[in-house]
């Protein structure tokens, strides 16, 4: 039993509940050589302050693998555990479109219809064009990926207030016209659902996702009020020529209600995989969102402000495999590929090393500015006497590039004839470019 269990076995017997308490099944002596293989690839990755995070692989009811790793809080050094609760970020979409969907089921919901049926003054595209939920489902309703300040987003913000900012925004583009990735679109959603179901949205995941399907510990951002068993967030960067831990900057995650603004543990999202494969929300769900070929992995990932995560599921093999962490690092998606290498032939390949950082070869403020297209720059900053690229550090490494600890992106600048910079470049692994023009500078 895990320390989850114990604890719902104990306040069940408390109250002279009788009740059977879901339990996952201790891994094979087979599977012995699989788990020393994955703890080998991501033990490293910890001790050398690179990775922090919980790693769980199931197969079945069967638990092939977890284990916590590094801190829930660096500057006390309080371990994670099993039992932490992280930020899950854009995976709380999926519990968002699950919501959506039951209540379609049910009658409740048209997700054909305007959005303005529900939300009265929402807009239209440019040329009037009217958005439906479904747009708002799908990412094709125009609405902006976020149209929050990083000053807005430290603030108590509910959906009702994203819609007012979006009204005030006003669409990107001509609804199903193309697609653009929106958590504002999917906060608009929650709006809706708020209206449908006359309660707030915490509420309604507590009551329609949580609790079918016995996530105990799942719970919607409570901004500063304290949460028990919360893993504090962190970025990957650099301190004169070492590259450390950081704090995130602080943010009131309940700007993202029902787009990214949930904390769970690993079993939590375990257990919401097992109830969509059981029918727990309808028949439908299972194939709604692991519709593709089972023979290949699927599932959700998410990254906001020091969290990520990810849910992998190979249907063919019954495998489900989830990695949440608090701390952003290109450690985490190296760690997440080669664990399904593992899982799918037993082997994987070395994990990258960070470049040292080098001696600045090149002014900062004449890099500052931001890169891009209009509606969606990159925009790089100076604090501290240190680069950013939105909220990510990056630091000069040889051969006059820069290098980007959260993520392991490359990057170099370029100058015009007369030596000012005029664009940001992403170098790729394969050595392929990608050039952003220089859109303003400060």
């Amino acid at each position: 039993m895990t320390t989850l269990q114990v604890v719902k076995y104990l306040a069940l017997a408390t109250s002279l509940v009788v009740a059977a308490v879901p339990s996952w099944a201790q891994p094979a002596p087979s599977d012995a050589t699989t788990a020393a293989r994955i703890d080998a690839l991501v033990r490293p990755q910890a001790e050398a302050e690179r990775l922090s995070g919980v790693v769980l692989v199931a197969r079945g009811n069967q638990i092939l693998f977890q284990d916590a790793y590094g801190f829930a809080n660096w500057e006390l050094r309080v371990p994670n555990s099993l039992a932490t609760r992280f930020g899950i970020a854009s995976i709380t979409k999926a519990m968002t479109q699950t919501v959506a969907a039951v209540l379609a089921d049910a009658g409740r919901l048209d997700v054909a219809a305007p959005v303005d049926r529900y939300l009265p003054g929402f807009p239209n595209g440019p040329g009037e064009s009217v958005p439906t939920l479904r747009h708002l489902l799908t990412h094709r309703s125009g609405v902006p990926h976020r149209v929050t300040s990083a000053t807005d987003e430290t603030q108590a913000l509910h959906p009702a207030d994203i819609v007012a900012r979006v009204q005030a925004t006003g669409l990107l583009f001509e609804p199903g016209s193309r697609r653009l990735y929106s958590s504002a679109g999917y906060t608009c959603l929650a709006r809706v659902l708020e209206i449908v179901e006359g309660k707030p949205f915490a509420s309604i995941l507590a009551e329609r996702i949580f609790a079918p399907a016995d996530m105990f510990s799942a719970t919607s951002a409570t901004g500063q009020r304290l949460m028990a068993r919360r893993a504090m967030p962190y970025l990957l960067g650099a301190d004169d020529e070492a590259i450390v831990v950081t704090h995130a900057p602080y943010k009131d995650l309940r700007f993202l209600s029902g787009a990214g603004d949930v904390y769970a543990t690993a079993e939590d999202l375990l257990r919401f995989v097992e109830a969509l494969r059981g029918g727990v929300f309808g028949a439908a769900r299972w194939s709604e969102l692991f519709g593709g070929d089972p023979a290949r992995w699927d599932g959700w990932t998410g990254r906001t402000n020091g969290y990520e995560s990810s849910v992998d599921v190979l249907a063919a093999e019954n495998l489900v495999f989830v990695f949440l962490s608090n701390l952003q690092s290109a450690a985490n998606w190296q760690i997440r590929e080669r664990i399904r290498t593992i899982l799918v032939r037993g082997e994987t390949t070395p994990m990258a090393v960070p470049p040292a950082v080098a001696v600045p070869f090149e002014k900062p403020r004449a890099l500052l500015g931001r890169y891009g297209a209009a509606n969606a720059p990159a925009e790089i900053g100076l604090r501290d006497g240190r680069l950013f690229r939105g909220d990510n550090q990056f630091y000069p490494t040889a051969g006059e590039r820069y290098y980007i600890p959260v993520s392991g992106t490359v990057m170099r600048f370029r100058r015009d004839q007369t030596g000012a910079v005029d664009a940001l470049i992403t170098i790729a692994a394969d050595g392929q470019e990608t050039v952003r023009p220089r859109l303003t500078a400060p």
